[in-house]
């Protein structure tokens, strides 16, 4: 009996297994086909749109270019490093594929919320991190990353999962954090032996430590990559890696022997192809020519590389730029440009040859090599294309200003519109030698730039504290009164206020400036010296134009010039400018007649009605006749004394009495009417009016009597 009850409880427990071994059959196979194989097939194409996978893979040899003696731009101590940019997707790029990230993430949510125990749901945990990193949403991102790492620690995605978090942490400058990850990613990738992992993160640290100025610490992940691994193609890869980033650091001795000790492993076609040529460009730059040619050669003669010979003749040509023999540069030129057009090899070759022009100070070959340097992606080619502007800018700022300097040159006076563009021009010059690194051309076009900038034009307190700012270090004592100047002349810029704040100012020397010039100029104007007192308020309106004083100090200088001076020109020109910079105030309306009066006068234009004189009209009585006679005045009544008069109404006291009047007068009047009969109502007829009227007439009609 027990053994019954056993075989049925096995057979129900396997019942039960097989049905949810097919659900769980049956939900993964809903899952891949319904949505996952959807979403892996758009990430597919997406990353096939912008070309991310072949900016991955590496099948053909690298150039690389030495680190230039000349950086442009200081390096960065925050913001996103640099060397991060390559693994970020452009928004031109993210455009056509919009749609197809959009739904990535829709169907990879509906896999989480609907699927949630199938097989699928580490593969849509990455593919979803991976969308985020591309839209360059790096919190959703990092979420989805850690996810997966805390579900699948173990998982074959584990390692890639690290190495995007890492990547996560680093672009939002988590660097502490981003190094910790890194070293979790080297971990996890060396555990599951995956090598495309643990070369991506090397280069990373590699990068993340030159960034932060750590050399040693830049070498290390290579140098323990090497003395971990115990496979020959491995070492030869990290070695290589090792190589190429002494080589680029100029460490061209130690990179050479790098180079040599890779060759000792076990490489592949490609990477003996890179040892040897680039073992070849460390001996060059040694200046051992005979080694390297030798090695150039094999690689020549060798139908393995046949296809990389642009890369060979690129070398060539750096033999004959370290010998500097411009002839055979010309020559293997012309042969690169007939066989291989454009290649990148090329490219590189065109930067180095531009910056040795440019150190020449020829600029305008210079411009037309970091123009060849710029036509293909090459490792310097952001530095060559920032190269190629600023040097176009000098040349096209240097013919600018070359007439009007020569016309100084020969002692000629400039206007002062011609000055202010000549002084724009020089400083942009300055600005253009401020980024090439050359100081002391930048000091030279700053100071013509503030020395010939007109005095009147506030756009030179810019030019004069660039030009102390750069002094500040070799002559203190110029910058301090270049500020001073600054103050003194353009207080109410903003360079003014920036220059008063340098030299400790407090923000009531203003107010103080103001109120004593104007307090000078009014006791010069009192004592007669006119001059001076005009040189007092002009300083008020030119260095003060938002001072309340300053449109008092414009009208008393064209008072002086009118009324003193005797120089009505000049009284309106102080006028006309009264009234175009403070056309609101009481002096702007006060002079307002006169401006008007005196412009239409020098135009010769009529004058308008306002202002035209017009004719006095006089009136003139008729004479009168000597012969008609006077006509009398008619006599005029005796008024009544009750009659109320002129002084009755302007009297309070008169008027309350004949109000009083004129209400007892109807009282009396009813009381005479109370004494009235009935007869004086009735008129009185004579004797003969009623004579002639019948008797009956009188008398009322009464009814007959019954």
């Amino acid at each position: 009996m027990l053994n019954n009850k056993m075989k049925y409880a096995l057979l129900i427990a396997l019942a039960i297994s097989l049905s949810l071994s097919s659900c769980k059959q049956y939900d993964n196979f809903t899952t891949f086909f319904n949505t996952y194989y959807n979403a892996n097939k758009l990430i597919k194409e997406a990353e096939e749109e912008f070309e991310y996978q072949e900016e991955k893979k590496r099948v053909l040899p690298r150039v690389i270019i030495p680190q230039s003696n000349l950086v442009l731009d200081a390096q960065r101590q925050s913001g996103m490093p640099p060397f991060m940019e390559e693994f970020l997707i452009s928004r031109v790029k993210r455009q056509p594929v919009a749609v197809k990230l959009d739904s990535v993430l829709i169907k990879g949510s509906k896999i989480l919320s609907y699927h949630p125990k199938s097989n699928y749901v580490m593969d849509v945990l990455y593919l979803m991190a991976k969308t985020y990193f591309y839209r360059e949403e790096w919190l959703p991102s990092q979420i989805k990353c850690s996810e997966l790492i805390d579900k699948f620690p173990d998982g074959d995605l584990s390692p890639d999962a690290h190495l995007l978090l890492a990547q996560n942490l680093i672009v939002q400058q988590k660097y502490y954090a981003g190094k910790i990850m890194l070293s979790r990613t080297v971990d996890i990738a060396w555990q599951k032996k995956r090598y495309d992992i643990l070369s991506d993160a090397f280069r990373i640290e590699a990068e993340l430590a030159l960034f932060q100025n750590d050399l040693e610490g830049a070498l290390k992940p290579y140098l323990q990559a090497v003395a971990q691994s115990d496979d020959g193609y491995l070492k030869s890869k990290w070695q290589i890696e090792l190589a190429t980033l002494l080589f680029r650091l100029r460490m061209f001795e130690r990179a050479e022997k790098e180079f040599a000790n890779a060759l000792k492993y076990n490489p592949d076609y490609l990477g003996i192809f890179e040892a040897n040529l680039y073992q070849a460009a460390s001996m060059i730059r040694l200046k051992r020519y005979a080694e390297a040619e030798k090695i150039l050669d094999r690689l020549d003669n060798d139908g393995k590389f046949t296809e990389w010979k642009p890369y060979v003749l690129a070398q060539r040509m750096q033999i004959a730029r370290m010998k500097e023999e411009p002839f055979e540069i010309e020559k293997l030129e012309r042969t690169a440009d007939s066989l291989y057009n454009v290649h990148q090899a090329t490219a590189a070759f065109a930067y180095e040859r531009g910056m040795d022009f440019y150190q020449k100070n020829d600029f305008n070959t210079a411009r037309m090599y970091f123009a060849r340097a710029r036509a293909l992606r090459v490792p310097n080619y952001a530095q060559a294309e920032e190269m190629y502007q600023l040097l176009n800018s000098w040349d096209t700022f240097n013919k600018k200003t070359a007439p009007a300097l020569n016309r100084i040159s020969n002692k000629e006076t400039l206007s002062d519109t011609s000055l202010q563009i000549l002084s724009y021009d020089l400083f942009e010059m300055g600005r253009v030698q401020t980024q090439l690194k050359n100081k002391d051309s930048a000091l030279y076009y700053y100071e013509r730039a503030a020395m010939l900038s007109p005095e009147k034009d506030t756009t030179t307190a810019r030019f004069m504290y660039v030009y102390s700012h750069f002094l500040k270090k070799d002559d203190l004592r110029k910058s301090d009164s270049l500020l001073q100047a600054i103050v003194d002349r353009y207080p109410r810029t903003q360079y003014g206020r920036e220059a008063m704040s340098v030299l400790g100012y407090t923000n009531a020397f203003l107010q103080d400036s103001v109120a004593e010039l104007y307090s000078s100029g009014s006791d010069l104007m009192k004592h007669g010296e006119y001059v001076f007192a005009v040189s007092q308020f002009h300083k008020i309106f030119e260095y003060f134009p938002d001072s309340r004083l300053s449109p008092r100090s414009l009208y008393n200088t064209g008072w002086i010039y009118e009324k003193n001076l005797n120089s009505p020109d000049s009284a309106f020109k102080y006028y006309s400018l009264l009234i175009e910079r403070y056309p609101h105030t009481v002096y702007a309306k006060d002079v307002g007649l006169t401006v008007a009066y005196l412009t239409a006068l020098n135009s010769g234009s009529p004058l308008p009605d306002s202002l035209v004189e017009r004719q006095r009209v006089v009136y003139q009585s008729k004479p009168i006749p000597t012969n008609i006679e006077p006509v009398k005045a008619p006599a005029i009544e005796k008024k009544d004394k009750s009659d109320p008069t002129l002084e009755d109404f302007l009297s309070p006291t008169k008027l309350w009495e004949r109000a009083k009047e004129m209400v007892n007068e109807p009282m009396e009047q009813i009381k005479d009417l109370q004494k009235i009969e009935i007869k004086d109502l009735v008129p009185a007829f004579k004797s003969d009016s009623t004579s002639s009227m019948p008797a009956d007439s009188l008398k009322p009609n009464l009814p007959e009597k019954k």
